[in-house]
């Protein structure tokens, strides 16, 4: 790795061990949730749908189908969310998002936008925020492309 190469990763880095933590802890000290349910809660809000099939919501997240299940379980037990089986395919399981989890999304998506305004949008002129957007697709393309979620490790 270059220099330029190093520097690029050390900021990139910096941001996914600095702001992301950072969001996280204020999701959980204005909301009660953590930030993996503030993401869960906040994809299910904006569902044109009632509800949505797991390995869909996984898919979307872009989350190990393992990791959302266990995920949604905690979820329903704190009242969140609630499972149903899949009416065309009953070894799955479809989500919805439950009143409480509702109300609680409702009052964490503003307050969390504007911590995110603070850190981020405040914080990034509109050339900077139009060039992070480039730079996010191109390595999510590649990744797509090269490193699929659900592709099957060679052994």
């Amino acid at each position: 790795m270059n220099d330029l190469d190093s520097k690029a990763w050390r900021a990139f880095h910096k941001i996914g061990t600095s702001l992301l933590p950072h969001l996280g802890r204020q999701i959980t000290n204005h909301s009660g949730i953590s930030g993996a349910e503030y993401v869960v809660l906040v994809a299910l809000s904006e569902l044109p749908a009632p509800s949505v099939n797991l390995n869909r919501l996984a898919t979307g997240l872009g989350w190990e189908i393992s990791r959302m299940s266990h995920q949604v379980s905690r979820m329903e037990d704190a009242g969140l969310v609630k499972k149903t089986k899949n009416l065309e395919d009953s070894r799955c399981f479809d989500v919805s998002i439950t009143v409480k989890g509702r109300k609680i999304a409702e009052v964490a998506i503003p307050l969390q936008s504007r911590e995110i305004n603070h850190c981020f949008s405040e914080v990034l002129t509109q050339t900077q925020m139009k060039s992070l957007i480039e730079i996010s697709e191109a390595i999510s393309n590649h990744m797509k492309e090269h490193h699929p979620l659900n592709k099957k490790v060679d052994k």
